[in-house]
């Protein structure tokens, strides 16, 4: 839901009726412009019928682009996202604001003789030099011993919309590559979920999902020992060039569960919470590494993809080869996207209906800001369940997107997986968020929560409150500038705990007499019958046009203590 607010003179006489606010003394009533229902169904406890938003300044994750295994990447304005679609190609969208996307085109399809035309999985785009690289998963069937296993393949194309090659040739390692050889063969082994990095010096690095439960004696050139672990775990490998790996550099890098490889017992629960394994099997796949203030930060997905708890997780190191480590002295500290409880706890059930299984995901640069795309459950209540309500698609899994962001000490976290309107990165709205460079009062009490970039995401379990509390009545946030900034949007977040929440803004006074009154909180971001309200959502009050100001204050009434998650002021320095 989206209103575009038109300021008037701020002369006003409040009156408090129910949840609402009236105002008098002549004061003209707020005009707002309203847009028709769209088609994507939500709460059917909502009685909110305006649902259009302005895509040129939010985005929203409505998840209806069929993807799995999401590679997304952003190149000269424009986005291009690739997944697991069919089995015998692979396909990219497009689009410029991430809610528009163009119908999918194929880009690679394997020669005919190619080892791998079926079960294509997991591309991974990377641009290296003046050439594009698509890297992937298929099916291989050994010649001579009729064995089945998955293996990596890379092809090269000229841009980001292919078509890709399937690369033949003399490696690196002064082997014939065929179109019936993998380029990145493990033979006896199932690999998958191949992922390159090219470090600041140039060296490359592989990273790829190894299902050890496929462990045979080890062959004469493999570097170390196997043993079946009964789990999928992350291993890595040093690359020669951006078609050959020098597998004398395999090393184990993460398994479920495991702190790190010196542990002997698992003590990160959330990575072994899915019950389709049930303790047969743990699993770690989708890699995806960057680099930021020389640590190397290793992301990666657990639990199975067909559960809610399926998630992505990270892990740290000094080097692009381990030792990792998986940061643990908080609640689910290393997990960045993801249902934040187990199957039949308080939090699993009530993120039904809102965003589950989360993962395989990407890590797209967007100007200086980074994006994580991953694919979730369309079918948003029971993977496998509801044909009536998903005809078709329920075992679906879509496109989502959100920020990846770091806090002050350099370590990542997500504000998501988002079902609410989030903000487009500033390369592609050309508006920033303000807020941040701003000084924030609330009732004299310790603000920084209130611009520090986070929002709590599960509520009623041990994760830190990071919201601002205050106590019934009338209330102000004061945010002040050091010098007149040209604001667009404001964005108010409301507490993730529902006996918190505000129901409506009384007030938004921008100074000289402009103003805004009666702002109520989007009601689809609600459930009335679980007594459950999504996180990281937000009221969301566009202005028809910018507005220069250093001053804005934000007054709430409430006959209940309430509590606020963050405040996003949208707009710009200068024009």
């Amino acid at each position: 839901m989206k209103y575009l607010f038109r300021l008037f003179s701020l002369v006003l006489c409040i009156v408090t009726v129910a949840t609402s606010l009236v105002a008098c003394n002549g004061t003209p009533e707020i005009e707002y412009t309203k847009y028709e229902q769209s088609t994507v169904q939500f709460n059917a406890n909502s009685d909110v019928n305006d649902d259009s938003y302005n895509t040129q300044l939010y985005y929203r994750n409505d998840l209806n682009q069929d993807m799995g295994d999401p590679m997304m990447i952003y190149d000269n304005g424009v986005f291009y996202a690739y997944g697991t679609r069919g089995v015998t190609n692979f396909q990219v969208i497009t689009s410029t604001d991430l809610t528009n996307w163009t119908a999918s085109q194929v880009c690679f399809t394997p020669q005919p003789g190619s080892w791998g035309t079926t079960d294509l999985w997991a591309p991974d785009i990377q641009k290296i030099g003046d050439k594009w690289y698509l890297y992937y998963t298929a099916k291989y069937v050994d010649p001579e011993t009729r064995e089945e296993n998955c293996q990596m393949g890379v092809a090269i194309g000229d841009s980001p919309m292919g078509p890709f090659v399937q690369y033949t040739g003399i490696n690196a390692n002064g082997e014939t590559i065929t179109l019936a050889d993998p380029a990145f063969a493990w033979k006896g082994h199932t690999i998958l979920d191949s992922h390159v990095f090219q470090d600041d010096d140039g060296q490359l690095y592989m990273y790829f999902s190894y299902d050890t439960n496929t462990a045979k004696k080890p062959h004469e050139e493999d570097p170390l020992e196997n043993p079946d672990t009964g789990t999928s775990e992350i291993y890595g490998v040093k690359m020669k060039d951006p078609v050959t790996w020098d597998f004398s550099t395999l090393t184990r890098l993460i398994s479920a569960g495991y702190k790190n490889l010196d542990e002997t017992t698992r003590s990160i629960d959330w990575e072994t919470w899915s019950p389709s394994f049930a303790g047969r099997m743990e699993c770690v796949e989708g890699p995806y590494m960057i680099k930021r203030d020389g640590k190397y930060f290793l992301t990666y997905t657990a639990n199975s993809y067909v559960d809610t708890e399926y998630a992505v997780g990270y892990a740290v190191s000094d080097s692009p080869l381990g030792k990792y480590d998986k940061p643990n002295d908080t609640y689910l500290e290393n997990m960045l996207l993801g249902v934040p409880g187990q199957t039949g706890t308080y939090i699993n059930t009530r993120y039904l209906g809102f965003t589950t299984g989360t993962g395989h995901a990407s890590i797209c640069k967007v100007g200086e800001q980074y994006m994580f795309a991953y694919h979730a459950h369309y079918n948003r209540h029971k993977w496998g369940e509801l044909e009536d309500q998903y005809p078709g698609k329920t075992e679906w899994r879509a496109l989502g997107y959100d920020y990846l962001l770091f806090d002050d000490n350099g370590n990542p976290y997500t504000n998501g997986p988002t079902y609410s309107l989030v903000n487009l990165p500033e390369v592609v709205s050309g508006y920033t968020n303000l807020a941040t460079k701003a000084t924030i009062k609330a009732e004299g009490k310790d603000a920084q929560y209130l611009n520090d970039q986070y929002t709590n995401r599960a509520f009623n379990t041990d994760e830190i409150c990071k919201e601002t509390q205050f106590e019934a009545g009338t209330r102000s946030i004061e945010i002040v500038f050091d010098s007149p900034v040209y604001v667009k949007a404001v964005n108010v977040y409301n507490s993730y705990d529902y006996n918190k929440k505000t129901d409506f803004i009384s007030q938004i006074d921008f100074g000289e007499g402009r103003g805004i009154v009666n702002v109520l909180f989007n009601q689809r971001y609600l459930n009335f019958d679980t007594k459950w309200i999504y996180p990281h959502s937000a009221y969301n009050i566009e202005l028809e046009e910018m507005l220069y100001t250093d001053r804005i204050v934000i007054t709430f009434e409430s006959d209940k203590d309430f509590a606020l998650g963050e405040i996003e002021i949208i707009g710009k320095e200068k024009i």
